[in-house]
């Protein structure tokens, strides 16, 4: 299928190559693989832990994985968030685009104001993603120190819930 010029069906054929390749290599290159697909915003490790889990990889080696993919990548935009900043600042993006990254930065700030850093990083994977999550948080004027520490507690506590809902949907399917 063609999307504005883009074949999403070649992507889709790439996705399950990369895969199958991923579920016939050696532990430590799934463990990595895993971690990659964990570190894509908007996938991040509630994403990555069912794909691991499903073509048969360990569950405790895909929770592990997915946290540290996850994590690596958060911290590479809580770190570089005033780079980040500045850049989007610098941008001059197509008024869609701004529409829509408007429209999520104000969710988040929402959700800033009523939970804080501890909602925004517990609720932000479901509404707007981990890394716009902590974006959101040091826009706000919170501390690069506590936003790490919720999204830290975020990313572990979506990884391994996840996992567990996979594992026992699997037990309740056999």
């Amino acid at each position: 299928m063609a999307c504005n010029g883009y074949d999403l069906e070649k992507d889709d054929d790439k996705l399950e190559q990369f895969l199958q390749q991923l579920q016939d290599s050696n532990p430590i290159l799934q463990f990595f693989g895993v971690m990659l697909v964990a570190m894509v915003p908007f996938l991040e490790g509630y994403v990555a832990v069912p794909v691991g889990i499903a073509i048969g990889f360990p569950a405790v080696m895909t929770i592990a994985a997915a946290i540290v993919g996850n994590w690596i990548s958060v911290m590479v935009v809580i770190l570089a968030s005033d780079r980040v900043k500045t850049w989007l600042q610098r941008r001059k993006p197509s008024e869609r685009n701004q529409e829509k990254q408007n429209k999520r930065l104000e969710r988040g700030q929402k959700l800033f104001q009523k939970y804080g850093v501890p909602g925004v990083s517990l609720l932000g994977p479901l509404l707007i993603g981990d890394h716009i999550a902590a974006l959101v948080c040091i826009a706000s004027g919170a501390s690069k120190r506590y936003v790490i520490i919720w999204q830290t507690i975020a990313i572990v506590v979506w990884a391994v819930g996840t996992g567990i809902l996979v594992l026992l949907g699997i037990n309740a399917v056999k």
